[in-house]
């Protein structure tokens, strides 16, 4: 029994470490989108409009929230490439 809790245990890890590369993915995305609304914004001297301001502030929560689980997600990848490697 201990073999199917670890089993358990591994695909739950397994769909939680790919729900967290989809959602810095799409996080990403955003982050790719937003800078470029903003760029655009300026080139066209427009950074004084309460969009732009909105869309840094965007901007920077999105980045914070990308700069907290990169790590996590990249620790957790390395394990499985660790693990991987081990078996070989």
């Amino acid at each position: 029994m201990p073999t199917e809790d670890y089993t358990d245990r591994a695909i739950r890890f397994m769909e939680q470490l790919d729900k967290l590369r989809h959602q810095l993915s799409t996080a990403q995305e955003q982050q790719r989108l937003l800078l470029s609304r903003m760029i655009e914004l300026k080139n066209n001297h427009q950074t004084d409009l309460p969009e732009y301001e909105e869309l840094s502030q965007r901007s920077k929560n999105l980045q914070a929230m990308i700069d907290k689980w990169r790590p996590i997600y990249l620790e957790r990848l390395q394990i499985i490439k660790d693990i991987k490697a081990s078996h070989r």
